[in-house]
């Protein structure tokens, strides 16, 4: 093993810890609009603080962060109902009538539509009590990249690390990965747990040093990243070297001993908190960006029980913690990220850029189950406070198709932290499309601003670009052994059931017509659909860019139709080699066909369907392409649709009803559905779940065959049901 020069800490002035601490602990009894501030003396913290202070107000000013607009009001949902199976997110600037309120984060306060305040809603109601919103100064997008643990364990080595970056700078870096994070394995004797927490050693695995490494990475366009578990120790010649850093017995052992290290630092001595700043200027030095630190809840959790072997326990464990956290960030500066794993330590919210919010996930279903619980619960953290992590996403094989693509699109339409970890080299071509799909990680936040209890089976996305509104919907089926219908209603999220709505499936590439009401889904086993919606205005519209999951977020600079000419003009940013697909919708009963497109000079593929059309070109390298579609109306093809038969009831419960009828042996585009002689919605097969019923009610359904342009037989099959009273367990 390579031996770094050790070094010993010396003791910092406590005066410094006592400011440290002071911000720490009042932390959480400033204004909402107080803005706390950490420097290393009195006077610098003085004159920073009146640098916030208005001179003719007094009040500390509303500037958190430099990002422009941030911290801003933005809607919010705070509690779900009973029935409600969606959890909604926003990117842009969206108003949605789903919404119960404002959140203005600043003020941590809400405010309902029906007037009613509430005040310090993170710290009170949702328990976060060192609540501060995020400052994305320096990171105003979550991080996206690859991590070494879920593939490689602590059977890593240089050379991997190496290959995987390479192939990421060589493939995904232009789709906006951009850390290398090296997990477990690279210290000590490379192999163990809390026995091998010596950050003063490299294992011989890493000839060239960490530091060769992280240059090689930055040579690369990446920036390194490292995981550490820095509150413990393992090497009894750096504890005995230090004294007063590590946590010891009236008998001089170690009073720690867990899966952080078989040391653990006293947060009250001076030397415990320059050891930490010591250890992580090294690191800095050494040139890594990114640091996930490990074991945070064991370390609060053994602080909390062992105050009494503290030399100056002169502050409450959790203030301590912070203490230790604010020697870290003081040493890594405010432009390295700092994320805290595993599981959830709340007590550093207003100090980590980021958490996990989870355990760790396995490679197969159960892996994703664990990033979707750790979503559930904690997505109301992200964009927020810091930058949620529900931990890697892997696509790799034994995962089906469908699986990675729920995976991916789980992390895609919630815009948490975004890091991959298979064997980068070893993936498959589809599986890699999927990955250019969903990197990088955008500015999505949450509308729900609460825990969910349950796993929620729809993810509506609502988006505001370039003034047009519109949602991508993700519709999961979680179940391992069953297909399951899932009826997207347009009410349950703000769309009026009259309204007509284009419905786009992003992953499967393929436009699925315009309906009012809602629309039904079949989903296989473990599986999920991504739907795009867009109501119809009328006119030829653009639905979709294949470039990312968000559809136009990212790559569309503008787009304009101009209905006199026919002609739509946008620009769009490219990247290279990787097709690039606009997806034009027509409005309904109507078709054109495309006549010319032009794309910067580049090559250009035309595709016309009848209702929707395709141009894809592809550009040599990574720029911004002007490009112009000219359309003109062509024929419409109709089919006289006729009226299914053989309604009937295959199950009923109080609150909804599973209906079928026979395969027609004629055209059809699908069916709609009517109940009490109101339309609840399409479904393109013949089958639908109604939902959203009544307890011991009799309902009227009617089921129409219709065609693309909204034609519907003359006669239609009709039902009468009547809905449990109560539903036996």
């Amino acid at each position: 093993m390579s031996k770094i020069p050790e070094k010993k800490f010396q003791p910092i002035s406590l005066f410094v810890i006592l400011i440290v601490l002071f911000v720490s602990s009042a932390f959480a009894q400033l204004d909402s609009n107080s803005i706390p501030v950490l420097k290393r003396t009195v006077n610098a913290a003085k004159e920073e603080f009146q640098k916030l202070v208005s001179p003719t107000t007094g009040q500390v000013k509303n500037n958190l962060s430099p990002t422009p607009g941030w911290p801003h009001p933005f809607p919010c949902r705070i509690k779900g109902t009973t029935d409600d199976d969606i959890m909604f997110m926003t990117l842009g600037n969206v108003e949605t009538p789903v919404a119960e309120g404002i959140f203005d984060p600043s003020k941590d306060e809400v405010i309902l539509h029906n007037g009613e305040k509430i005040n310090d809603y993170f710290k009170d109601s949702l328990g976060i009590r060192f609540y501060k919103p995020i400052d994305k100064t320096y990171f105003p997008l979550p991080p996206s990249g690859w991590c070494s643990w879920y593939y490689y364990y602590q059977e890593i080595d240089q050379s991997e690390i190496e290959k995987n970056a390479k192939w990421i700078s060589d493939n995904l870096k232009d789709f906006g990965a951009t850390y290398i994070q090296i997990d477990d394995g690279w210290q000590g004797k490379g192999h163990g747990g809390g026995d091998n927490r010596d950050w003063t050693t490299v294992d011989k695995r890493f000839p060239d040093g960490m530091s060769a490494l992280a240059n090689y990475i930055r040579g690369l366009g990446l920036k390194p990243g490292l995981w550490l578990a820095p509150h413990g120790q393992s090497n009894p010649v750096v504890v005995r070297n230090n004294p007063g850093v590590f946590l010891m017995t009236k008998e001089d052992t170690s009073a720690s001993k867990t899966w952080e290290g078989e040391y653990l630092v006293d947060p009250s001595t001076s030397a415990g908190i320059n050891y930490l700043k010591s250890l992580f200027t090294t690191l800095t030095k050494w040139g890594y960006d990114y640091f996930k630190i490990d074991g945070q809840p064991i370390v609060i959790s053994e602080y909390k029980k062992k105050q009494e072997v503290m030399r100056d326990p002169y502050a409450s464990p959790d203030s301590l913690y912070r203490v230790t956290l604010y020697a870290i960030r003081d040493a890594i500066g405010k432009n390295r990220y700092l994320l805290g794993c595993w599981g959830i330590p709340l007590d550093g919210a207003g100090i980590m850029n980021g958490s996990r919010t989870g355990g760790d996930v396995l490679l197969g279903w159960t892996g994703f189950m664990t990033a979707l619980d750790a979503t559930m619960k904690y997505y109301f953290l992200h964009n927020v406070v810091w930058y949620s992590d529900p931990d890697v996403m892997l696509l790799r094989y034994p995962l089906t198709l469908d699986q990675a693509r729920a995976w991916a699109s789980l992390q895609g339409l919630t815009g948490q932290a975004l890091m991959a970890s298979d064997r980068m080299m070893d993936l498959s071509k589809d599986r890699v499309e999927i990955l250019k799909r969903v990197f990088p990680a955008v500015n999505i936040r949450p509308l729900d601003l609460f825990p969910n209890t349950k796993p929620k089976h729809i993810l509506d996305l609502k988006i505001s670009h370039l003034g047009v509104n519109y949602d991508v919907v993700g519709l999961f089926n979680y179940d391992e052994n069953s297909s399951e219908m899932l009826f997207l209603r347009w009410t349950d999220i703000g769309i009026n059931d009259t309204t007509l709505v284009h419905v786009y499936d992003f992953w499967n590439k393929e436009y699925l017509g315009a309906w009012r009401g809602g629309i039904d889904t079949r989903l296989s086993p473990t599986s999920c659909r991504v739907l795009t919606l867009l109501k119809s205005n009328g006119q030829i519209q653009l639905i979709s860019t294949s470039r990312h999951i968000t559809q136009g977020w990212l790559d569309l600079k503008s787009a304009e139709y101009n209905p006199a000419t026919e002609i739509y003009n946008g620009r769009s940013t490219v990247i290279k080699n990787d097709p690039y697909t606009l997806t034009f919708v027509f409005p309904q009963g109507k078709n054109f066909r495309i006549t010319k497109a032009y794309a910067g000079g580049l090559n250009v593929r035309v595709e016309n369907h009848q209702g929707w059309a395709t141009v894809q070109f592809t550009s040599p390298v990574n720029q911004e392409v002007s490009w112009r579609v000219r359309f003109e109306p062509t024929d419409y093809y109709s089919f006289p649709v006729e009226p299914p038969t053989g309604l009937r009831v295959l199950s009923c419960t109080s609150r909804s009803a599973s209906l079928s009828w026979d395969d027609q042996y004629y055209l059809n585009d699908g069916y709609e559905v009517f109940v009490n002689g109101k339309l609840f919605g399409y479904t393109p097969v013949n089958q639908i779940k109604l939902t959203n019923l009544e307890p011991a009610e009799k309902y009227r359904v009617e089921v129409y065959s219709v065609w693309q342009n909204g034609q519907r037989s003359k006669k239609s099959a009709s039902i009468d049901i009547v809905t449990n009273s109560i539903d036996s367990k």
